[in-house]
């Protein structure tokens, strides 16, 4: 790894890390693109990238939510009970249809795309132009019998999308909930993490010199140590940054920096879509 490598990464991390405490989404929506681009550079086979960008992805969210719940522990905002509640049947969702994606070809980079898209548009979609509901009087609401179908749906589309599932757990705590924003990021951010533990496991648990056709440095699974380090490192350092600032934060201003995130990605997809119709 180059000097340069090193440092983008470091800083993709610090990006990544102080992102995911102040808005709760885990940071895949900024890790993926990155990811796309960087394992391009390195000449992963179109067959396996899809399989290195999720995998990446999940093992450094799974460490982000771990981080950032840890620093909403610390300013009494972790909330345990809907966290599991959401969580059980997530993870188990998310792991077998990870088995499913991971030992078949039937999943390419064109389907993974178009997920991640539509999935975006939706939420920013979302974020601009409809604003949070009033919170509810009673704040009794988590241990509603949906929770485990928010939870199942949500390890659909981290599955499928790599998006964490904090895209779809967020506008329904808020928008049909009635949750506060605060509240729903650190429930999300908890959720997104709890997720990324067993697709993480599903990705390292293959023997990468006999199973694939590029093997990365330090790479155990899909996952390479030696470019998942550096992210690490940037995402320790800003996690409780985040989580500060967020504190302090107008709800409505977190919507705002949410959507217009999701906006410049998808405005970035639309170009590749563009791009690649004419090659």
């Amino acid at each position: 790894m180059t000097i340069t490598l090193f440092l983008i990464l470091l800083i993709v991390g610090a990006i990544v890390g102080y992102y995911s405490g102040l808005i709760g989404t885990g940071g895949n929506i900024i890790l993926i693109p990155v990811f796309d681009i960087l394992f391009h550079y390195l000449k992963i086979p179109e067959t396996e990238v899809v399989k290195f960008i999720i995998a990446h992805s999940f093992f450094i969210t799974a460490f982000t939510g771990l981080s950032v719940s840890y620093k909403q522990y610390k300013v009494k905002n972790l909330h345990v009970k809907e966290v599991m509640y959401i969580s059980v049947a997530g993870m188990i969702t998310a792991f077998f249809m990870t088995e499913f994606i991971k030992n078949g070809s039937w999943y390419h980079k064109s389907d993974f795309d178009l997920v991640f898209f539509t999935l975006l548009l939706i939420l920013a979609i979302r974020m601009l132009f409809f604003k949070q509901p009033p919170p509810p009087i009673s704040d009794n609401y988590f241990n509603k019998p949906y929770f485990p179908i928010i939870g199942i749906v949500a390890g659909l589309i981290s599955s499928l999308s790599g998006l964490g599932g904090g895209i779809i757990v967020i506008p329904i705590l808020t928008d049909i909930l009635k949750t506060p924003l605060i509240k729903a990021s650190s429930i999300s951010i908890g959720v997104v993490a709890m997720l990324a533990i067993p697709i993480s496991v599903s990705y390292l648990s293959i023997d990468a010199r006999s199973a694939m056709q590029h093997v990365l440095p330090m790479q155990v699974g899909y996952i390479s140590m030696f470019i998942s380090a550096p992210v690490l490192i940037g995402v320790f350092s800003t996690t409780g940054w985040g989580v500060r600032t967020a504190q302090k934060s107008n709800p409505n201003t977190l919507r705002l920096i949410l959507g217009i995130v999701v906006i410049l990605l998808c405005a970035k997809m639309v170009y590749g879509f563009i791009a690649n119709s004419y090659t």
